[in-house]
């Protein structure tokens, strides 16, 4: 393997490492990581941004007087949010902070509307209760058609109608469905988290189609991140001492 592979295969182990040892206490070896990858994140996230402006630029913002005018407009106004760190003119910081607000919820509203109402409705009208040929289709169809205007229900909070019998009936379903789908995704963060584990833990052991100088860099960085913890914990008991 050529030196710059064999160094980045070393860089990767290494931090992998530091990481994890937060799981033994805080220690420099983590807090060194999270610095480097916090350091290196904001400074990839400005360079992103500083190329986005230039490309916004050279894009459609120069094409005309009216487009230039827009856009040092736009520079100006992004400058306000630099106000937020400053007591005497922290109100400049508000107009940025209101047009970035406001315009998101505009821009977001239409589709939070199409996407978790309208579809939903649509969908929910044209769903088959009979799927031929497919028994698992149609008890995911009879499941969704009674759950989903169940947990409606669940949240209307209005009425005498809340202490009914059917009511209560209606309100159990709607609980245990939610309580079902928070559940699963609680379980699929869990196990996304487990699959990530996974990974680092092939990668840290040389297996295919990892780099197999991987597993030797693994055993050789960890005795000593071991060692020098080890060390640093017994220093500083000998120091209170």
């Amino acid at each position: 393997m050529e030196l710059m592979a064999l160094l980045g295969v070393y860089s990767a182990v290494f931090f992998t490492l530091a990481i994890y040892t937060i799981l033994y206490k805080e220690n420099p070896w983590y807090r060194f990581a999270e610095s480097v990858f916090l350091g290196l994140a904001v400074g990839y996230q400005v360079a992103l941004d500083m190329k986005y402006v230039r490309d916004q630029w050279a894009g459609q913002w120069s094409s005309s007087s009216i487009m230039m005018i827009g856009y040092v407009l736009a520079i100006l106004v992004g400058l306000l949010w630099y106000f937020r760190f400053t007591k005497q003119y922290f109100y400049l910081y508000r107009w940025p902070l209101a047009i970035i607000v406001g315009t998101g919820i505009g821009a977001a509203l239409r589709t939070v509307i199409f996407a978790q109402f309208t579809t939903q409705i649509i969908a929910q009208a044209k769903l088959n209760l009979w799927v031929a040929n497919d028994l698992m289709k149609t008890f995911n169809n009879i499941c969704i058609f009674i759950m989903v205007p169940c947990v409606v229900l669940y949240f209307w909070f209005t009425g005498s109608y809340r202490d009914s019998a059917p009511m209560k009936i209606i309100d159990r379903v709607a609980r245990y469905t939610m309580m079902a789908g928070f559940g699963a995704g609680f379980g699929y963060t869990i196990l996304t988290r487990y699959s990530m584990f996974i990974g680092r833990a092939q990668y840290l052991l040389g297996m295919t189609p990892n780099p197999a100088e991987a597993k030797p860099a693994f055993f050789v960085i960890a005795l000593i991140m071991l060692a020098t913890m080890i060390g640093y914990d017994l220093m500083q008991k000998n120091k209170k001492q």
